[in-house]
């Protein structure tokens, strides 16, 4: 027969597992923090990864968007002195050109024009247009009023295409991403 364990013998026992068991867990316990450091490090990386190429596809961005900008302002400021030219012109007009040749517009040529420049029908209130609903419009007014709108359109058409320039650029980067 085998002796019988004694109380002290079974403590130990007990103690030695109980100690080897707590070991066990706290190495588990330290592997798992270390591995859950490890991965968020890594995802850590990865997000910062994402973030720099967002970063250097805004600044790729910004600098076309700075060009495009440049080249716009260079399509404006060499058109600005043909500009002036002709509202020169259209003043030299008025001092130049022989009484004789001259004339004075009808009131309607005015609210025609008005209409075209606006794109608005005239006013219902300003009576049919051969009423001569409107003052008449010397020639030289005319001419100041058509240089300034036509200006205002090359200007307006000037940022139209500045536009669809910056929508072709955009819509190429897309296109290299997809």
């Amino acid at each position: 027969m085998l002796p019988s364990p004694t109380l002290f013998g079974i403590n130990t026992a007990v103690l030695k597992w109980t100690v080897i068991a707590a070991l066990v867990a706290a190495a588990v316990l330290a592997t798992y923090r270390h591995g859950h450091h490890v991965c968020q490090g890594e995802v850590a990386a990865a997000q910062l990864d994402i973030a720099l190429a967002y970063a250097e596809k805004i600044v790729a961005n910004g600098e076309k968007a700075d060009k495009l900008a440049a080249e716009n302002n260079a399509l404006r400021a060499a058109q600005a002195p043909k500009d002036r030219t002709i509202i020169k012109e259209v003043t030299r007009y008025e001092f130049l050109e022989p009484p004789g040749n001259r004339c004075t517009l009808p009131g309607t040529w005015r609210l025609l024009h008005d209409a075209a420049a606006t794109g608005q029908p005239p006013a219902t209130e300003a009576g049919p247009l051969a009423a001569r609903a409107a003052d008449p419009v010397e020639d030289t007014a005319a001419l100041q009023t058509l240089a300034d709108n036509y200006i205002a359109c090359r200007n307006d058409a000037a940022k139209l295409e500045a536009w669809q320039r910056r929508y072709k650029a955009i819509e190429a980067a897309h296109e290299k991403t997809d």
